[in-house]
């Protein structure tokens, strides 16, 4: 809408080292009207260098959400002018944008007040024409920035110069234009007449609304995103959306315009709620006939969204809990109505982790380096020696494209196939009389030996890391019997005693468990570990408990937590004073202990328990959202737990706010009043759009930081066909849960987990495949790299070593 063509982005970080430093040293400052009515983006976006070519990430742009929290004023630096704000999304950061020489102070001024009335229209949901002495003071008052109290002050109302910068422009990355000519006044009328909007499919109209009693009834207005442009559209500018309770601990929202009806929907977790304060806007996904969709509602004002967060928080809670709203604690509602909201604010990130940047940085760039190196090799393949299709269009990989004109490498290739092209088919046939109607379906990462282990079936796969980060096949275990020789399919898998051992389960029979000798290949010893007590999860009595030679186990049952020690001997291998049983029906799912031994629970019903050692009660209980608790992960120090939901990850800190002795919610329990805010990383709604189906995460894990000179820096998890990871520092630095890098396969990712000891290099369990991906391969969210692409073409030659696994 409004630009300064060219200057240099500097950030500032109060308190590290570096202090100032150079974001994009060629970038233009642009003025860019979203999406959503009377909000306005304040983007730096850095120029193309000669032949570079356009691409849809977003790492090319910086975008800040125009209001008095940015508190945008003049700056000067070494004798230059330009404008400073605050990042409203990170605390103690700002933002310098010094123009070139020959931007003039006309110019300036005019881009500073164009940014104060849009300021203005957000707060007030108006045209700045509309604006008054009396409103105008009011913004003023507000605004802590005594600069822009001024900029505000000196606004004009009818400046035909800025009238034009009510014109759209398109909202993804593009090149920076060069200069523009002074503004042509019948030109700017023209740019600023109303653009017909891009054509799309609407969901078809619900048959029937849903009835009974009316919750929650908010006003707003309606967008659907258009996969096409990539934006959301405006459907109606006026609709009404109710909560409707149809039954006991059922409710539907209705969404419905004087002249149509949009929704009618059952409230569960496929919806992928997410409330925005700061747009006052719920993004929510609603599937039909087989397609993915994307809504969002901007409510009329504050009070409206206020009204649609409780009251669809209250139908999601009673929803998925089957209990009353009323009957949590006034604490555990200020916790959940958190969890549901995007822009909440956590604590600050640990301060060791800021003095690691730098390093982390050139261990990142040398790690590229060693990578490009590697791929040039003619083994050392992207997606390794296992993968059965090509790489999806769209995701950054760096792998060298083949040129089809090289017929040296084509005859090469050729004259290879016909070779082997016998003894393949003889492989082939192996392959399928072994894999059977068997997938894969649990994957152990070793630390020892440089192994990864796979169940298929009674069969388990046993792969090898290579220097590389590659991973090959190495050998299979082909028959799992128990000591009776009764053959069983794992339905647990962990290692144990320094990757000796694998302990194992089978789900007919939750009383016992098996250990398996690996040098062996056979299960060696039977536990029973109480023949009332069933196990549903059982984890190591450490964080790194299974590079130690310690004989214990952390197990679980639905309302007992306990140290097995098969030592014991006999029909009882429940250690006595460390166990702690709950007489209600807890519902226990999963557990993951920190490097002292504490314990994260969580839960079926939601809870999630901190316990700081076996045998007491725990020290602190999260309330329950109301989705089970899948998995759960914890990082070494215990500061922070991730729980799996199916359409959400949940990130805990656990610091006890204000604690002199920085204890953790495991030591100590939470104030009553000051439970920790939780953050709920999920795929943007408009994401699963492109994905086309209902999000179901894997169990998340933390990359493994065991030599202690580094904490746990990122987060991998799976739905569908996608690899996904967040980075922790990122999440924490900015508050956004949906900062999120992914990889799209060729079939289901049923497990997958980081290479022991780093995060370079992540195993992914296909049902059919094992592979081993760069983290740096993972790129951020496009159009093209979401949109599910069907499997096919010819299976790489390699693929048949591994295909039954």
């Amino acid at each position: 809408m409004f630009k300064l063509p060219s200057g240099v982005l500097y950030e500032e970080r109060a308190g590290a080292k570096s202090g100032r430093k150079c974001i994009y040293k060629d970038s233009e400052l642009c003025i860019r009207k979203t999406s959503t009515p009377f909000q306005y983006q304040l983007v730096a976006v850095r120029a193309l260098e000669e032949g570079e070519e356009l691409s849809d990430s977003l790492d090319d742009e910086r975008a800040f959400l125009i209001g008095t929290e940015l508190k945008f004023a003049p700056t000067t630096f070494e004798g230059a002018h330009g404008f400073k704000w605050k990042d409203a999304s990170e605390e103690n950061v700002q933002l310098e944008f010094i123009v070139d020489e020959g931007t003039n102070k006309a110019t300036r001024e005019a881009f500073a007040m164009a940014v104060a009335r849009c300021a203005w229209e957000r707060k007030n949901r108006r045209v700045y024409t509309d604006a008054n002495e009396a409103e105008v003071k009011h913004l003023m008052d507000q605004a802590e920035d005594e600069e822009l109290e001024r900029l505000l002050d000196s606004v004009k109302l009818n400046d035909a110069e800025l009238e034009a910068a009510t014109a759209d422009v398109p909202s993804s990355p593009s090149k920076p234009p060069k200069p523009s000519k002074p503004v042509d006044p019948e030109a700017a009328a023209a740019a600023a007449s109303p653009v017909e909007p891009p054509k799309f499919e609407l969901p078809p109209e619900p048959v029937e609304m849903a009835d009974g009693e009316i919750i929650v009834s908010t006003l707003g207005e309606l967008y659907l995103f258009d996969a096409q442009t990539c934006e959301f559209v405006q459907v109606s500018n006026e609709v009404a959306l109710t909560v409707i309770q149809t039954g006991k601990f059922e409710y539907y929202i209705n969404v419905a315009a004087n002249d149509r009806s949009f929704v009618s929907q059952l409230i569960d977790p496929e919806m992928n709620a997410v409330f925005n304060h700061d747009h006052g806007s719920l993004i929510w996904n609603y599937f039909d006939s087989g397609r993915a969709y994307s809504f969002s509602l901007v409510a009329m004002d504050e009070k409206h969204y206020e009204a649609l967060h409780q009251g669809m928080t209250r139908a999601a809670y009673e929803t998925l809990n089957q209990e009353p709203w009323a009957k949590a604690t006034v604490s555990s509602q200020d916790y959940i109505l958190d969890a549901y909201e995007e822009d909440v604010e956590m604590l600050p990130e640990p301060s060791t982790w800021a003095s690691e940047d730098e390093e982390e940085a050139s261990e990142e760039s040398a790690s590229e380096d060693e990578s490009s190196e590697d791929e040039s090799g003619e083994d050392d393949e992207i997606d390794q020696i296992f993968r059965s299709a090509p790489v999806p269009t769209g995701v950054k990989t760096g792998k060298e494209e083949v040129d089809s004109s090289d017929d040296e490498s084509e005859e090469e290739s050729e004259e290879e196939s016909d070779e082997e092209s016998e003894a393949e088919s003889e492989a082939e046939s192996n392959t399928e009389q072994a894999a059977g109607s068997d997938e894969n379906s649990k994957l152990a990462v070793g630390y020892k030996h440089g192994r990864s282990f796979v169940v298929r079936g009674s069969q388990i796969g046993v792969f090898k890391h290579t220097d590389g980060d590659d991973i090959v096949f190495d050998t299979t275990i082909s028959r799992v019997d128990d000591t009776h020789g009764r053959e069983f399919t794992p339905s647990t898998m962990m290692l144990h005693e320094q990757d000796s051992a694998l302990v194992l389960q089978d789900s007919q029979r939750p009383n016992e468990l098996y250990k398996m000798d690996l040098e062996y290949g056979k299960v060696v010893e039977e536990w029973r570990v109480h023949e009332d007590v069933p196990t549903v999860a059982v984890a190591p009595n450490t964080k790194y408990g299974q590079m130690t030679g310690d004989k214990t186990l952390v197990g679980l049952s639905h309302n007992m937590l306990y140290r097995i020690d098969p030592r014991l001997g006999g029909d009882n291998l429940i250690v006595q004073n460390e166990q702690q049983m709950y007489t209600t029906k807890s519902h226990f799912t999963t557990a993951a202990a920190t490097e002292s031994g504490a314990v994260a629970v969580g839960s079926a019903k939601g809870e999630i328990r901190l316990f700081d050692r076996l045998g007491v009660r725990a020290k602190t209980v999260l309330p329950a959202l109301g989705e089970p608790i899948l998995g759960i992960d914890v990082t070494s120090d215990g500061r922070y737990v991730v729980a799996t939901c199916k359409t959400y990850l949940l990130l805990i800190d656990t610091k006890l706010p204000d604690d002199p002795t920085n204890r953790t919610g495991f030591q100590k329990p939470f104030p009553q009043a000051k439970k920790p805010a939780p953050k709920r990383l999920q795929l943007k709604p408009e994401h699963v759009v492109y994905m086309g189906a209902p999000i179901s995460f894997t169990p998340a894990k933390f990359n493994q930081a065991p030599d202690g000179n580094s904490a746990e820096k990122t987060i991998v998890t799976s739905t569908g066909p996608f690899v996904v990871t967040w980075n922790l520092r990122r999440v924490l630095g900015t508050g956004r849960g949906d900062a999120y890098h992914i990889k799209q396969y060729q079939d289901v990712v049923v497990a997958d987990n980081f290479r022991f000891g780093q995060d370079r290099s992540i195993v992914v369990t296909l049902p059919n495949d094992v592979q081993s991906v760069k983290r740096s391969q993972l790129a951020k969210p496009t159009r093209e790299s979401l949109m599910i692409r069907p499997s096919g073409g010819q299976a790489h030659r390699d693929n048949i070593v591994n295909a039954p696994y």
